[in-house]
């Protein structure tokens, strides 16, 4: 009986220690707190519900519109002998901006005047042969071989013919001479060719460059965690120091490759520049504008302590101990942190000393 008595003793008191006395719990919780001096340390602050434009403002650079831009250089070696425009000149579509003296052009013009007899004879000979062959007076196979030559030189005559036509040299003009010529309407921006020197397809550096500057490009680079701010088509609104007003413009295209030493993302915006205002080079600040009435629940970005895998904030309950809570984020501009799930509007978070509150509560 002793010994039945001392067994049921200790049975229960091992089931009482398994159990989560709400006392005791309560006691636990309350050792985690911190203390008023502690708490004295943080700064609280409200989760708030705010317009997406309001955290779209964004820094830029100004580029030419490569869809507007042609960077020229001579399709065939020569020697720059004329100069016809300079950097800033306006010019038009088909304008020429200088001209080269090239043997090819000469190698061109033999070429056609060779193609075109050697053309005109097979034409003749196919012709002589077509008429034998109704009489039987020719053999098949010199009648197929004269067709074939005809054809072949006809291929002949028509690249020589194109050649021409691609250099925009009339047949039978006696000139070395190659007019390199505008093919938009724009601006020089410019011009690197000069009398005397040697060019050709294979130069690196453009002769001239022109350029239609009543719209340009406008590139910035965003965060990954900004990415969700940018879509194409969406509205932006440009501004740089030079000027107080705003250059409305559209994205054009979000990249589709994360900069590893940087990790943001580019994105090209389209603006009109009627009047030439915007200037290649400029720097901008662009705001992306979002759709009407679209709101964010945001948090300074202080209030977010990172493991590496995840965050969290410190919220402040009603009896004022701290919760920390798991939480999605998404875009991040200028100190405000949007806020996929994890809180809701109006509750109370540690804005400052974030950190010191983790390391507080994980020592206590």
């Amino acid at each position: 009986m002793r010994l039945r008595w001392f067994l049921t003793i200790i049975f229960a008191g091992a089931v009482a220690c398994g159990r989560h006395d709400p006392v005791e719990a309560t006691a636990a919780a309350a050792e985690h707190r911190l203390t008023p001096e502690q708490l004295g340390f943080l700064k609280f602050g409200l989760v708030a519900e705010v317009d997406a434009a309001t955290l779209s403002d964004v820094n830029g650079t100004i580029e030419f519109d490569e869809d507007r831009t042609a960077r020229l250089n001579a399709p065939l070696p020569g020697r720059v002998v004329e100069l016809l425009v300079t950097a800033g000149d306006r010019v038009e579509a088909d304008q020429p901006l200088l001209v080269l003296d090239s043997p090819e052009v000469k190698s061109a013009q033999a070429e056609y005047i060779r193609a075109e007899a050697d053309e005109r004879l097979a034409r003749a000979a196919a012709a002589r042969a077509e008429r034998l062959h109704a009489a039987h007076a020719v053999a098949e196979k010199d009648y197929q071989q004269a067709r074939e030559e005809a054809h072949k030189t006809a291929a002949d005559f028509e690249r020589a013919r194109a050649q021409l036509e691609r250099l925009r040299i009339a047949p039978g003009d006696r000139t070395s001479r190659y007019v390199l010529r505008s093919p938009l309407a724009g601006t020089v921006v410019e011009r690197r060719a000069l009398v005397g020197m040697e060019a050709g397809a294979e130069s690196g550096e453009p002769l001239v460059v022109v350029s239609d500057l009543s719209r340009v490009r406008v590139v910035v680079r965003l965060p990954e965690r900004q990415l969700a701010l940018a879509r194409p088509g969406q509205a932006v609104g440009v501004r740089v120091d030079a000027y107080g007003d705003e250059f409305p413009g559209a994205v054009s295209a979000v990249g589709d490759v994360v900069d590893e030493a940087t990790r943001t993302v580019p994105v090209r915006c389209a603006v009109a520049n009627p009047n030439h205002l915007l200037k290649p080079a400029m720097f901008a600040r662009v705001s992306l504008k979002a759709p009407p009435g679209l709101h964010l629940l945001v948090v300074p970005s202080g209030a977010l302590v990172s493991d590496g895998q995840r965050f969290r904030v410190f919220v402040r309950r009603a009896d004022g101990s701290l919760d920390p809570r798991a939480v999605e984020v998404g875009a991040e501009i200028d100190g405000q942190v949007q806020v996929i799930s994890g809180l809701q509007i109006g509750e109370e978070v540690v804005v400052e000393g974030a950190l010191f509150a983790a390391r507080e509560l994980a020592t206590s």
